[in-house]
């Protein structure tokens, strides 16, 4: 299995957790606010912005940031746009209703000329699971792990 490979998807399987994980947080702050505000309760001493622009204005406001930080945990797992297009990339969400993170799901296929790596990871709160796999032939999966490789250079290097 290649360090480089593992290391690359493992930094992306921490980071789309700790993005999902900051977002469901964000989600949870503004809907307290929201509740507030439909309470009628005065929040102008916590929020000085509710002086300005009032509470109609405010539930606007929070109301947007709640469908912003939605889109960012359905986005959490988006792979680098050059990455996807040089493989097969699918991701599905599977939410629970007794856990505060969304269990993710992610398959990307990378073929080339020496083959065929298929990477798998999966989920469950802060925690995930990375399966690399490129074949039973050891020299033929090198080689294919190289040329993944090659791909995230490249993709490193026009960034």
């Amino acid at each position: 299995m290649s360090a480089l490979l593992t290391q690359y998807f493992e930094n992306y399987a921490e980071g789309s957790i700790a993005r999902m994980k900051a977002a469901k947080l964000a989600i949870s702050y503004y809907e307290r606010i929201k509740a507030r505000l439909l309470r009628k309760e005065d929040l102008s001493g916590e929020l000085p912005i509710i002086k300005k622009v009032g509470p109609e204005g405010t539930m606007t406001v929070v109301k947007a940031a709640i469908a912003d930080y939605r889109r960012q945990v359905a986005s959490a797992w988006d792979m680098n746009p050059k990455l996807r297009e040089v493989g097969k990339y699918k991701c599905s969400l599977i939410v629970k209703d007794r856990e505060h993170l969304p269990r993710a799901d992610v398959s990307y296929q990378f073929k080339s000329a020496a083959g065929t790596v298929k990477v798998r990871i999966t989920s469950a709160g802060e925690t995930f699971k990375l399966e690399l796999n490129a074949g039973k032939n050891a020299m033929a999966a090198q080689m294919a792990y190289v040329e993944l490789e090659k791909q995230l250079t490249l993709i490193a290097l026009s960034s």
